[in-house]
């Protein structure tokens, strides 16, 4: 038999042709993707953008679960009777849903009110405020001449100033009306995209035992086992970790500001209630929350008075040394068990991908591959410590 005949050198040879195959295949796809790189990423987007509303779904669907989960548990639970298990998730569901709108509804309009109210004292108050400041710095910079002299030397065209801005909100206005009939489809848009997410969350939040069964037989048919085991580790730890964190964000949120608005009252601070909510709900967003919280009360409380301003900064600070060293280590950090470095890599690139969205799922996500990581190497590296453990025994064995 010839040495090209052999049935084992034929099958090497089958075997390199289909790499060949596979490599040619490979590379023609790259060429073509990369040739139509702007259609295909369109192509992509388009797609995104008609399944954003099932984002959205699952998003809302995932947090009202959180809240039908504990109202479920209050709902008649040590009753077993047939009218009771058949209105439990009906009840609930919709329990959440509510709750949920009111808590939003209730947040704007605490803040809009005043907001409004805010935005005309800055039109009608500004001069009166930027002489008071004037004087106040003036007066704390005494020691320094030079800045005294520098200060009472700062002039203002207010009239000026108010024309330019009545000229760049007439024209704003102007294209608005221009464009009346886009801003009502975008409103449009938005309504059909909110509804149809809703209704979305609704359906999974009531068919989600069947939506699980149906996700496991198709991991367990079209999944290799190994895979599908870390596939549904990855699953539930991430599931762990997101309903910890918004737990704990939500509370850790409220706990702040409550504090900031009651200490505002104690120290009659201007605008407590509404610089309360909105330092609360700037909570929610890792990090970053705390100085957005900070720059809008203190812009808000200085046209009043820059020294209440000063207090208001310095009492905020305060409470939030206490909060990053008490309240968040307790309430959320432990939760997620995230170093503080990740943290703040996890809100930068979230927060550069995806805006505001990316600083709220970025921080839970990064911990999720950090802990699901951690958890790998620990198992390796104690498979390997058992291995090297077995041959040293059974080197003394011998």
């Amino acid at each position: 038999m010839k040495l090209e005949d052999h049935p084992e050198i034929r099958r090497l040879e089958h075997v390199v042709n289909i790499n060949w195959i596979k490599i040619a295949v490979i590379a023609v796809v790259s060429v073509l993707v990369i040739k139509y790189s702007d259609p295909f990423i369109g192509g992509i987007k388009e797609l995104l953008g008609t399944m954003r509303p099932l984002f959205y779904g699952f998003s809302i669907a995932y947090v009202l679960n959180i809240f039908m989960k504990r109202l479920e548990r209050l709902y008649f639970p040590k009753k077993t009777d047939a009218w009771v298990q058949k209105t439990r998730r009906p009840v609930c569901v919709f329990s959440s849903v509510i709750l949920v709108l009111a808590i939003v509804i209730f947040m704007i309009l605490l803040v809009v009110p005043s907001l409004i109210d805010s935005i005309q004292v800055l039109t009608k108050d500004i001069p009166e405020a930027f002489i008071r400041f004037q004087k106040w710095l003036v007066k704390i910079s005494a020691d320094a001449p030079w800045i005294q002299s520098y200060v009472e030397n700062v002039e203002v065209n207010w009239n000026s100033l108010f024309g330019k801005i009545g000229e760049f909100l007439q024209k704003g206005v102007g294209s608005l009306f221009n464009s009346a009939f886009s801003m009502t489809k975008l409103l449009a848009s938005f309504a059909f995209t909110g509804i149809i997410s809703l209704i979305f969350a609704i359906y999974m939040l009531f068919g989600k035992e069947t939506l699980r069964q149906q996700f496991d037989k198709l991991l367990h048919v079209y999944a290799p086992r190994k895979p599908r085991g870390e596939i549904l580790r990855f699953i539930t730890l991430a599931h762990e970790t997101f309903t910890s964190y918004i737990i704990g964000q939500i509370t850790e949120a409220f706990i702040l500001g409550f504090l900031c608005g009651t200490g505002m009252f104690i120290l009659r601070l201007p605008y407590a209630l509404m610089t309360g909510v909105i330092v609360g709900a700037s909570a929610l967003i890792p990090v970053m929350g705390a100085y957005i919280g900070a720059i809008v009360g203190a812009f808000l409380i200085v046209t009043i008075s820059p020294l209440k301003a000063v207090e208001f900064v310095v009492y905020l600070a305060i409470l939030q040394q206490i909060e990053g060293n008490v309240i968040y280590p307790r309430v959320v950090g432990g939760s997620i068990g995230l170093p503080g470095i990740w943290v703040l890599a996890a809100v930068s690139v979230g927060g550069g991908l995806l805006g505001i969205p990316g600083m709220l799922i970025g921080v839970p996500l990064t911990a999720t591959v950090y802990k699901w990581i951690r958890m790998d190497v620990s198992t390796k590296l104690q498979a390997e410590a058992e291995a090297t453990q077995a041959q040293e025994n059974e080197k003394n064995f011998q």
